[in-house]
């Protein structure tokens, strides 16, 4: 069962044109508590149910939105988040698509674990897509992280080498988790080999981090952030396509880190359209969004699409 508790969070919202018929896409900006799967499910269910008020057509949760990130101590971890897999959530999950997909929410977003195959306790670290079809895990609905940082190793494979491109009215969406956004490949093999016009990222990316360059006197301590406020609009920019971010924010309650927020929404011209707060909880809304208006205006006069083409076997279906 969803429940019916009601957790409010403040809104973001933003009308991109006066077209009603185009995409409006619904982000969380949102925390979520480690090792707390009910806390977690009702502000899924709260920010759903605001999402259906505002007529959101896509809607967009952070990485790790219902077990929260992996913490210490490793067993106690372990064992929570073997309760809280997608397997063990296909109910719940199934009740998601019964209350809230419908002719105007076509698709939520979600991000969680997957039980992997190997007998060695590991899982996958899955994006879902919940839509009309429910939220079966097959491979034409879900998205393994291809790259984990450090810490993530102990207790997930790889996905290496997967892909999901997700056909919808507005366009074509590729999918991508957190540290995945570092390696280009990833990105140049869903721009230029699988024609996306936008790509969807969720993450757990943290603030903290330092780098110091005493000669200049400059100290960053939140470099992580800055990492997240680079690659972003660049990615958008380099590539002329859409970019759709939801990121945790607000204090993870072991570890000790803050995550970064700055949740978003930027054009194929890198420039930002929606952004949410590095340290509260928001939900962002931007409507009448003209997905394929925005990327001929990007591409015609300086089609990186078209010239890259060119030069190699991408591009080419």
């Amino acid at each position: 069962m969803l429940g019916n508790i009601i957790k409010r969070f403040s809104i973001v919202e933003k009308t991109f044109s006066s077209q009603n018929e185009h995409l409006t896409v619904g982000i969380a900006n949102i925390n979520s508590e480690v090792g707390n799967l009910q806390a977690n499910q009702t502000s899924i269910v709260s920010t759903l149910d605001q999402f259906l008020a505002k007529k959101v057509n896509i809607a967009i949760f952070p990485e790790f939105c219902l077990s929260g990130y992996f913490y210490e101590p490793e067993r106690e971890c372990q064992t929570f988040m073997e309760n809280v897999t997608l397997e063990k959530l296909a109910s719940w999950l199934s009740d998601l698509t019964t209350r809230y997909i419908n002719d105007t929410l076509q698709m939520i977003v979600l991000n969680g674990l997957e039980k992997s195959s190997i007998e060695d306790g590991r899982f996958f670290n899955t994006t879902l897509l919940v839509d009309k079809d429910g939220c079966s895990l097959i491979p034409e609905k879900t998205y393994k992280k291809n790259f984990l940082p450090g810490g993530e190793t102990s207790f997930c494979h790889s996905g290496i080498n997967d892909t999901l491109v997700m056909e919808t009215a507005w366009g074509r969406f590729g999918v991508l988790t957190c540290y995945d956004i570092c390696f280009a490949p990833l990105i140049t093999d869903l721009v230029y080999r699988h024609l996306i016009d936008g790509l969807i990222v969720t993450a757990a990316w943290r603030k903290q981090g330092e780098r110091t360059y005493s000669e200049l006197g400059i100290i960053n301590s939140a470099y992580h952030q800055t990492q997240w406020e680079i690659i972003l609009p660049a990615l958008a920019a380099q590539n002329q396509i859409w970019i759709m971010a939801a990121n945790s924010v607000g204090r993870h309650s072991v570890k000790c880190l803050n995550y970064c927020g700055r949740s978003g929404i930027w054009a194929p011209s890198g420039i930002n359209m929606i952004l949410g707060s590095d340290s509260e909880d928001q939900l962002l809304i931007l409507h009448n969004i003209t997905i394929q208006e925005a990327l001929s205006n990007e591409r015609e006069p300086f089609g990186v699409l078209k010239d890259y083409s060119q030069l190699s076997s991408y591009g080419k279906k």
